[in-house]
């Protein structure tokens, strides 16, 4: 199987290094061009900028959400790109955003949680795409609880 690009998607959270280091290797040995996709729920969004129009909340999250991204990007040796993508129907918008950026493979890790439910869970079977779920390791967030 040839990919020409294969898309990840990210939360920003500081424990996703690891994924993304597993994408940027799997992009490298499949010579395919990454992009990185962090999506977030339009509502968290308004919630946290009332006094902000549509478009202008949308540009300020954006910006804040690449500087957060960055710090996860730093130290990868592969050029990347990086899009972010607020959305309220993640099916629906997800879909129209892949069919504007044809992308081979999807990304998704095993804890990127939305809403209240699996992200992976609620996207397979439901997109034009082939979905892998990247399993992430719980020992992080196991030894910080407790």
């Amino acid at each position: 199987m040839t990919l020409s690009r294969m898309v990840l998607l990210l939360e920003g959270r500081e424990d996703e290094q690891a994924t993304l280091t597993k994408a940027y290797q799997l992009a490298q040995g499949m010579n395919a061009e990454l992009c990185l996709l962090h999506l977030v729920h339009g509502s968290r969004v308004r919630e946290r900028n009332p006094e902000l129009s549509a478009t202008e909340c949308s540009a300020s999250h954006a910006l804040g959400a690449k500087a957060g991204i960055s710090r996860l990007m730093a130290g990868q040796s592969q050029a990347v790109r990086y899009e972010n993508l607020v959305v309220d129907d993640v099916v629906d918008e997800l879909g129209d955003w892949l069919t504007h950026h044809p992308t081979q493979l999807l990304l998704v890790g095993s804890r990127h949680r939305w809403m209240d439910g699996s992200l992976a869970r609620l996207l397979l079977y439901k997109l034009p795409v082939d979905i892998q779920v990247c399993h992430e390791p719980w020992q992080e967030s196991l030894k910080a609880a407790g």
